[in-house]
């Protein structure tokens, strides 16, 4: 009996042995995202002789080679995010609104343009989609003008909205692609602009025909517009997120998560060095140093085995999960998940499954392409089994439906939620959320007309 305590202590202890630097490896390696995780092992197989990186034709290692690290472009002026600040900074709006509009200023391509969608934009922020879209015509108003459109048309539309002249509205506003061939003096662009011409003065969109001078007037004045507003600033990007899985609609309509990239398969052994360790020859103190490295290449090897593994379970659980959300990306779609139920059905720590989802990007792929955290699928329940952005999104439903003249009260409020959700929430936690949506108080929304 005691031989075998004995022994079972042994084989417990040998395991720890072999086990624990993996863990190490592998709660280092869980922070990271593919990137991070090639750079440490590529920085680990310099020192160490039995890791070594295998030859690849992955994409990600053609643009580093075009565009290396170091490669940084130095902009001779301001970013355009620097000249917004001042404007911003002299505006007569609440703190909220100064807050949101510097925000939303890292959302602006090198054009000036405004990327992504409010709900894109809300991720991870404490504002609803509706609070930044309330603030997105006051991010327009400044200079340069045109600047935080969402098209070239909305740009245009922008620069020319305190201009007396019609038809150059009309023209950036429902004959963008057509002027764009009447452009020039070649016999097809008079063609075209006569046909134009004729379709407009044929749609009596205007109160007073126009001439072909008129039309060549207005088509000129378009041209002198800025279709890049923030073209001679500098250009400050939004942190580049890097995915490390994707979900894909298989051919019965369903998302499939996979791995982007494997960074397993760009590392190995090396079993010319590990040959060269067996030969008898190696001196006893050389053989003891080299074994220890070996082992680390192992643990780090078997670490990324795991970190791949572990990855894709929590991906391979959340997307399943939220299927109907991924279709609809309706926030009321979404399945409330905490932590603990992933760590419970993938059979992971809570620690684990924290790391996992922490930082961590999920490309869905289709017409529209997206990019969004992992953690969007992993919310917390509130009360009545809702995530909170759900009680945030059903309240304002509500109040898009309520008279301007008579609008509810958060006691009303309660009692909706109860008799059509089923939710059974108290005032002062309806009061909460109502705050967190960016809705006003009774008293304000009273004397506010809604679009």
């Amino acid at each position: 009996m005691v031989i075998a305590s004995t022994q079972s202590l042994a084989t417990r202890l040998q395991t720890d042995t072999v086990l624990y630097p993996t863990l190490q490896q592998l709660i280092r390696l869980l922070s990271c995202d593919r990137n991070q995780v090639v750079k440490y092992l590529q920085a680990e197989a310099k020192e160490n002789p039995f890791l070594i990186e295998t030859p690849t034709d992955n994409r990600d290692s053609l643009i580093g080679d075009v565009l290396p690290e170091w490669y940084d472009v130095q902009a001779a002026s301001a970013t355009i995010q620097e000249h917004l600040y001042g404007q911003i900074a002299a505006l007569s709006i609440s703190n909220q609104q100064r807050e949101i509009l510097i925000y939303l200023t890292q959302w602006l391509s090198s054009a000036g343009y405004l990327e992504q969608t409010p709900e894109t934009w809300a991720q991870g922020t404490s504002w609803s989609p509706q609070e930044l879209e309330r603030c997105v015509p006051i991010l327009q108003s400044l200079d340069p003008p045109g600047i935080g459109a969402r098209s070239l048309r909305e740009c245009l539309l922008l620069q020319l909205q305190d201009d007396v002249e019609e038809l150059a509205r009309l023209l950036a506003r429902d004959y963008l692609e057509e002027i764009a061939d009447c452009v020039g003096h070649s016999p097809k662009a008079i063609e075209n602009c006569e046909l134009l011409l004729q379709k407009i003065n044929g749609s009596l969109q205007l109160t007073s025909q126009i001439t072909y001078k008129d039309l060549q007037a207005a088509i000129a004045q378009i041209q002198t517009l800025e279709p890049r507003p923030a073209r001679n600033f500098g250009y400050s990007n939004v942190p580049i997120v890097t995915p490390d899985l994707q979900a894909e609609l298989t051919a019965n309509q369903t998302w499939q998560v996979s791995l982007i990239a494997q960074p397993r398969q760009r590392f190995c052994l090396n079993q010319e060095a590990i040959h060269l360790l067996q030969q008898p020859q190696a001196k006893a103190q050389d053989k003891q140093r080299l074994e220890k490295l070996l082992q680390k290449a192992q643990s780090l090897l078997t670490a990324l085995d795991q970190w791949q593994e572990n990855l894709l379970k929590v991906g391979q659980f959340l997307v399943e999960r939220q299927q109907a959300f991924l279709h609809s990306q309706d926030a009321l779609a979404l399945i409330p998940t905490p932590q603990q139920i992933v760590a419970q059905s993938v059979g992971l720590s809570n620690a684990t499954v924290s790391r996992i989802v922490r930082s961590r990007y999920l490309r869905v792929c289709g017409t529209r392409e997206r990019t969004i955290p992992l953690a969007s699928l992993c919310v917390p329940m509130s009360v009545g089994g809702r995530t909170p952005q759900q009680i945030q999104q059903l309240l304002l439903r509500l109040v898009a439906e309520e008279s301007p003249n008579q609008p509810y009260t958060d006691e009303q409020l309660v009692q909706l939620l109860k008799l059509r959700y089923h939710l059974s929430i108290a005032r002062r936690t309806v009061a909460k959320y109502r705050k967190a949506a960016g809705i006003a108080s009774t008293s304000m929304r009273r004397h506010r007309d809604y679009d």
